[in-house]
């Protein structure tokens, strides 16, 4: 594993160095060398000289001159520390094979040169300010060591980065190592896959991958790595007994565990006795080390991964080829492949299979990505291929024109081909809808209608943005409109009286939403019938696929006259946007309106479609005022949130954000259990993820437990909890673990699985092969490379196992869906009783239930007492308890923190483990969705013609100045 830290200030490197020697004692005969261009320039070559080195690290450099000038500010310079694996460390210094350790500074050393040409930069004054530049050139020092702190085998590197680099003016500055920390994990990836191909070319088989394309070596077993790796057991104790989890409490750990690091008196003595106990534990690294020389020398031609090397003859090739693509399930046809293979080499064969792997990866979640994102996500796929053949196909794809490059500020970001034509449809489906659908209401009189029906059924006269977002909905001539809204601004409110009129006008209004709950919150607050988008797109998928004739006049004259409402239309992608919009215009809507947000949470899956038609001048109203928050302090934190003002959001919550360190979730929770039953009724918790819910849920289900209030009857449950894998992870043997469960949704055919549910047994991952076991116990084999790469749908999904308790009176949610009984997925029930019969509960609307002990749904559950943020967008409630936590890099962002604060009408106690930290952590993370036509600069031209249409379109939609008098013109008799 690679590890990043700063070397100490310069105001203490002379002792430290001193004192230690760290890093340039190493061992007797393993003296550091000079490394980068930078060094080069300096003059610095060879071994290390301690004086020089110190020097350097202070900013004082050969030629004269000084980098920083205030010696004490000076940083000194980054470590870089890369690890073997232990299993390596065993079969190098205990087994004594010196070519493993060869192989690894090899890689770690080509790493360092591409980390130089990429990474490195400083800070200079470019045209009257101050930019970061790329500068191509480092000062390091590389020094070997061979054993941790408790004088185990363990080989490691350690880089010292030197705090200077020469500018593209010739001059000496600080180094900015910004992207050194960022990329550390795909340094990591780089090192290990060079290091992966040089050690088969050995004759060693590989296996037990991890994070970050580390791997162990086959024939070590995991007792022998334990009893090398006390050092590691020291940390794990020490982490377990802190109140935080994850890489900064491991951090902390180390730490604190970490002792002197002694001289080694007498090696011979200390391998001796690393020898004698391998031999203890039955282990001889000379039969692994023999076995891969055997396989070396007969270099059988099979392909890294399968088998032994590679590297024989050129007529091998072809075949190798062949058998890898095979293996590898690569359809013919598929844009990201070429259509002929044959001539090109089996690590890039692996670099073909990874790139094109890694971009459907990414490109299911996002419409743009970075190279780096591509390059981490390539070589985390674990395929025997170098990182500079996956470089080299990344920038093929790039000048065939499959991937595109960003421009402008997206520079460093690409998209694919495929992404920007599925937006350029989106905005040819808003375009082919303009003036295709005749105002439903007149312009003239719509607005003097609308207020007239809101006042005298619901007692309401509707605000500037309500009522426009009305007139636009009734009076438009375009197919499809939008309608922006932020948080609270009464979008259900001005549907109300809309859905009123249009019935009355003879039309039929559908309303569509991304999840069951928004589902029946549409319902219930507007009541318009309504169905999720799924639901809506299956009903209609065979003419998304093209069919026509009959079958589309029946569907055109069963959708006659409707119009479809879409809800949080933030939260629909690019995939199924471009349905909708297709469908619109198939089946002839007389409007499809998408109603939302864009500064709220996005889609799971890439785009944001519902911003891109805003910005590419579909009509569209704006709702600007937030009529939720009822306090004025909450109203101002919620107005500065919409903004992206966070300081000055939390500020005006006060006293009401709760710095709770490592116990936000408990504190949290606390805080809820201490309210009356009925003010819990009317307060919800929201977490921002999975992690703080599930923390959430188990402490106040543990305080009502201890407090009484849940009832006798319990039950354990074993339930089966998503995992959020890409199509594209699915087709890997290595994300099946064994006793996790595969749900197959449709007939594999070839692969005899039948729709229902299998147990993982066990997986085969240099035959690329999982072992399925189905109810009755027998036994399948399932080939993932074999899944379609693309499709409409998962075809599997993978589960985890989890026991949770439930007692009498336990909230619960459902996990999945049974539409037979009314069971929604994310709706809740409240469990009435527990017996040996089973379990009684009620849903959310009422609804009484029964289920047997065996009923499958009892696997489909979850505690309810918090949500997450894609749970309670959309939600509304008087008073609220919040948990956000500042180190959760991809949660602790604008869009959640706006969805977390806007959900509330009265009250809100934020409970967050660091204010300052959390502050900065989402300031500096809009958690915004990307766009491919942004990304390319596509949609700048498309927004000018969009938006003068639009403008076109208002004009002749706006009705003249007339009396508002609510009863002046039309008395409906409400």
């Amino acid at each position: 594993m690679l590890s990043v830290a700063n070397v100490r200030t310069a105001g203490g490197a002379a002792s430290y160095f001193a004192a230690d020697n760290y890093y340039t004692r190493a061992d007797a005969d393993r003296s550091g060398a000079w490394l980068g261009k930078g060094a080069e320039e300096l003059g610095l070559s060879g071994a290390v000289d301690a004086k020089t080195f110190e020097a350097v690290l202070k900013g004082f450099l050969p030629e004269g001159s000084r980098v920083g000038r205030d010696h004490r500010a000076h940083r000194a310079g980054t470590d870089l520390t890369f690890s073997m694996p232990k299993s390596w460390s065993v079969l190098a210094l205990v087994g004594g094979d010196k070519r493993i350790l060869d192989a690894y500074g090899a890689a770690v050393r080509e790493t360092l040169s591409w980390a130089e040409k990429n990474l490195a930069e400083t800070r200079m004054e470019v045209r009257g300010s101050e930019r970061v530049v790329r500068t191509g050139n480092l000062v390091a020092a590389v020094f070997q060591h061979d054993t941790n702190r408790n004088q185990e085998p363990n080989a490691h590197f350690h880089a010292v980065i030197a705090n200077v680099t020469q500018g593209p003016d010739g001059k000496w500055r600080a180094l900015r190592n910004d992207k050194l920390w960022d990329h550390n994990t795909l340094l990591n990836a780089m090192t290990m896959a060079r290091f992966r191909l040089s050690v088969e070319k050995l004759g060693y088989e590989v296996g037990e991958f991890g994070k970050h394309g580390n791997f162990e070596a086959v024939g070590v077993p995991k007792e022998v790595r334990d009893a090398f790796s006390s050092r590691r057991a020291e940390v794990l104790t020490a982490a377990a007994q802190m109140n935080s989890q994850g890489p900064k409490a491991l951090d902390a750990a180390t730490l604190m565990t970490r002792a002197r690091k002694e001289a080694i008196e007498d090696r011979a003595a200390l391998t001796q006795q690393w020898k004698d106990t391998a031999e203890k534990l039955g282990f001889d690294p000379a039969m692994v080390i023999a076995r891969a020389n055997a396989r070396s020398a007969k270099d059988l031609g099979n392909i890294p991964g399968l088998g032994s090397s590679v590297r024989k003859v050129v007529e091998q090739g072809k075949q190798i080829a062949h058998d890898f693509a095979e293996r590898l399930g690569i359809a013919k046809g598929d844009p990201l492949i070429p259509s002929r293979l044959g001539n090109r080499s089996p690590e890039e064969v692996a670099a073909i299979h990874g790139v094109a792997s890694a971009i459907r990866h990414l490109g299911e979640r996002e419409a743009a990505f970075s190279k780096v994102e591509i390059y981490r996500t390539a070589l985390g796929f674990a395929l025997p291929t170098a990182f500079a053949d996956i470089e080299r196909r990344v920038d093929q794809l790039v000048r065939q024109g499959y991937l595109q490059t960003g421009k402008g500020a997206d520079r460093d970001m690409l998209t694919t081909h495929d992404a920007v034509s599925l937006e350029q449809r989106i905005l040819a489906g808003v375009e082919a809808g303009r003036g295709a659908a005749p105002a439903i209401v007149s312009a003239f009189d719509a607005g003097t209608y609308l207020q007239a029906v809101s006042h005298k059924r619901y007692g309401i006269i509707l605000n500037k943005g309500q009522e426009g977002a009305g007139r636009l909905l009734l009076s438009s001539n375009n197919r499809i409109v939008a309608i922006q809204g932020v948080a609270g601004a009464g979008k259900s409110t001005v549907l109300k009286p809309v859905a009123d009129i249009l019935r009355t006008e003879g039309k039929t209004v559908l309303g569509l939403a991304v999840q069951n709950t928004l589902v029946q919150m549409l319902e219930r607050e507007t009541g318009i019938p309504s169905m999720t988008v799924a639901r809506f797109l299956g009903q209609h998928q065979d003419l998304l696929k093209g069919e026509g004739g009959l079958r589309l006049e029946a569907a055109r004259m069963a959708m006659s006259g409707t119009v479809v409402v879409l809800d949080e239309a933030s939260m629909v992608g690019n995939a199924d946007m471009e349905k909708l919009v297709r469908l619109a215009n198939l089946l002839r809507l007389d409007r499809f309106a998408s109603i939302g947000d864009t500064k709220q949470l996005g889609a799971v899956d890439a785009g944001k479609p519902f911003d891109v038609m805003q910005q590419g001048g579909v009509e569209a109203a704006q709702m600007d005022t937030n009529l939720r928050a009822r306090d004025e302090a909450l109203r101002s934190a919620q107005r500065a949130a919409q903004s992206g003002r966070i300081g000055e959001a939390l500020a005006h919550l006060g006293d009401n954000v709760v710095a709770a360190g490592e116990n936000a979730a408990v504190d949290a929770a606390a805080a809820w259990l201490s309210l009356a039953p009925k003010e819990r009724e009317v307060t919800a918790i929201y977490a921002s993820g999975r992690a703080l819910r599930g923390e959430v849920n188990e402490a106040v289900q543990t305080g009502l437990k201890a407090n009484g209030e849940l009832g006798p009857g319990a039950v354990k449950l074993e339930v089966l909890s998503r995992i959020n894998l890409t199509r594209e992870e699915l087709r890997y043997a290595r994300s099946y673990a064994p006793g996790t469960v595969l749900e197959v949704d449709r007939r594999q055919r070839g692969q005899g699985l039948q729709k229902g549910s299998y147990a993982v047994v066990a997986t085969d991952l240099s035959r690329e092969r999982v072992t399925l076991q189905n109810e009755r116990g027998r036994q399948f084999e399932f080939r993932p490379g074999q899944l379609r790469p693309q499709g409409e749908k998962d075809p599997v999904k993978l589960y985890e196992r989890r026991e949770i308790e439930i007692h009498d009176g336990d909230r619960i949610r459902w996990t999945a869906t049974d539409h037979r009984r009314g069971l929604l997925n994310a709706d809740q029930a409240r469990i009435i009783a527990v017996d040996a019969k089973g379990v009684s509960l009620a849903t959310s609307v009422g609804v009484l239930h029964r289920l047997a002990p065996t009923d499958p749904m009892l696997k489909r559950l979850d505690l309810a007492y918090a949500l997450n943020a894609h749970m309670a967008q959309g939600l509304t409630s008087d008073r609220g308890i919040a948990v956000m936590d500042s180190r959760e890099k991809n949660l602790a962002n604008q869009q959640t923190f706006l969805v977390t604060i806007t959900r509330l009408r009265d009250r809100l106690t934020l409970f967050v483990d660091n204010a300052g930290k959390l502050e900065a952590a989402v300031e500096n993370n809009p958690g915004m969705k990307r766009s491919a036509l942004e990304t390319a600069d596509l949609l700048r031209n498309a927004a000018a013609t969009g938006a003068e249409k639009g403008r076109a379109s208002e004009a002749e939609r706006k009705a003249p100045e007339l009396d508002r008098s609510i009863s002046k013109k039309f008395d409906m008799g409400l």
